[in-house]
């Protein structure tokens, strides 16, 4: 056993001078790509090496190909990249970005194979896989086997042009502006490529899409389905080209309406008009609470949405100007409510007035009906809109600025018609 061990100290000095052939000539090189004669290279190349022995991956390294551009009198430029194995003989250089045309300068860096063929074996690698079959059950996994079978490789020199003829992709178009997307639905999308030849393809499946928030949106093909309500850009991009940003807006919708999108608290509450998205002159807080309260009403949905989103408006105004000016919004809003009640209870009115004459306890109870009904009905008993308007303490301060303003005033009576109203109730079919 000691013979044995000195032969193979003895073998393994002598071994440390084996090495494959040089360059393009050496044994074991299959192929190089794009290699010195090859002519046209596509900018979106990669350099490829392939071995008819397998690759040691442990000897390929970050720097294992060096690529440089040759930029005339001065310094060649690194290019930028990332080396990797593609298969057990084969291994790959691909740059970060598209070659510019112009002569590059590669250097491949030796690296080492393994040769645990049984044909030819030195008396080295025989000795090696003796002693290790007395360790290992797999001798290939011996340190010192895969040294002895090891060939190191020259180091690889060569040049060659990127002349790319292909054409070039110069802009992306997509086929839709900004989006407002029903939560419930999906839509399509699609992206078309203008080439310096003036021609131009739709380039959909084979685009990366880029979202400034995943949250909201998923894209797939050319599917748009939302995934939450909020806001997101999308833009496609491919090869080094991006198309323009379109803005995505996910909503919800309730009987109809369109709520704009939830607010910040913090950002809302921090200034006295807080946030309105879609500059309707209510507040998106107050407006999704409307929606969300009255746009479901089993009876008169759309004419309580109505007269609480001209509550809500005449509200924001009095916040933003808090004088007695102020006070014929307010009036509108409430005037148009009572337009509505008078509309409604015509029949009822009319009967109360003829039973008046002949039945006053009848009259009573029909007016108690009435009164009910109105109660029961009147937008503005519903006191949570109240405090989700004025839900702030400068908010709060801006209301007793209001009333104080109002004090000592004597306002004449009005009379209520469908000029009080910002929407044509009689229209809603209600």
């Amino acid at each position: 056993m000691f013979k044995l061990i000195i032969k193979l100290f003895i073998m393994f000095s002598v071994s440390m001078s084996a090495y494959a052939q040089s360059g393009f000539s050496q044994e074991h090189l299959v192929s190089v790509s794009p290699d010195n004669l090859t002519q046209f290279v596509a900018n979106d190349t990669s350099i490829e090496i392939e071995f008819d022995l397998n690759i040691d991956e442990k000897s390929i390294k970050k720097n294992t190909i060096v690529l440089k551009r040759e930029i005339e009198n001065t310094k060649n430029v690194m290019i930028d990249g990332t080396t990797t194995i593609k298969n057990a003989t084969t291994f790959i250089f691909t740059p970060n970005e598209a070659l510019l045309n112009a002569r590059y300068n590669v250097k491949v860096k030796k690296i080492k194979l393994q040769d645990f063929s049984n044909e030819n074996k030195t008396r080295f690698q025989k000795y090696a896989q003796k002693i290790c079959s007395y360790f290992y059950d797999d001798v290939e996994k011996c340190f010192l086997y895969r040294y002895a079978c090891s060939i190191k490789t020259k180091e690889i020199k060569y040049s060659f042009n990127v002349e790319d003829i292909q054409v070039q992709v110069i802009s992306l178009t997509l086929n839709k502006s900004n989006i407002q997307l029903n939560e419930n639905n999906q839509t399509d999308i699609n992206v078309t490529a203008s080439y310096d030849d003036n021609s131009t393809q739709d380039v959909t499946q084979d685009v990366e899409w880029i979202m400034s928030n995943n949250s909201v949106i998923s894209v797939s093909n050319n599917i748009i389905t939302p995934l939450s309500e909020g806001t997101t850009t999308l833009q496609a991009k491919l090869n080094n080209q991006t198309s323009a940003q379109i803005q995505i807006t996910v909503y919800k919708e309730i009987n109809g309406y369109k709520l704009p999108p939830e607010p910040d608290p913090t950002i809302n509450n921090s200034t006295l008009l807080g946030i309105d998205s879609n500059d309707n002159g209510v507040r998106d807080d107050v407006e999704i609470y409307v929606i969300k309260r009255f746009a479901q009403d089993l009876e008169f949905p759309k004419t309580k949405t109505a007269i609480a989103m001209q509550y809500a408006w005449a509200s924001q105004k009095i916040l933003e100007s808090p004088f007695i000016e102020s006070k014929r919004y307010s009036n509108d809003a409430i005037d148009c409510q009572y337009y509505w009640f008078h509309q409604k209870q015509k029949d009822i009115n009319q009967r109360i007035i003829d039973l008046d004459e002949t039945d006053f306890n009848a009259a009573i109870q029909e007016s108690l009906k009435a009164g009910k009904w109105r109660k029961e009905n009147k937008v503005f008993n519903d006191s949570e809109i109240k405090e989700k308007i004025h839900n702030t303490r400068e908010r709060i301060e801006q209301k007793f600025s209001y009333n104080a303003a109002l004090s000592g005033s004597i306002f004449n009576g009005r009379s209520e018609s469908i000029d009080n109203c910002q929407i044509n109730i009689d229209s809603l079919g209600e």
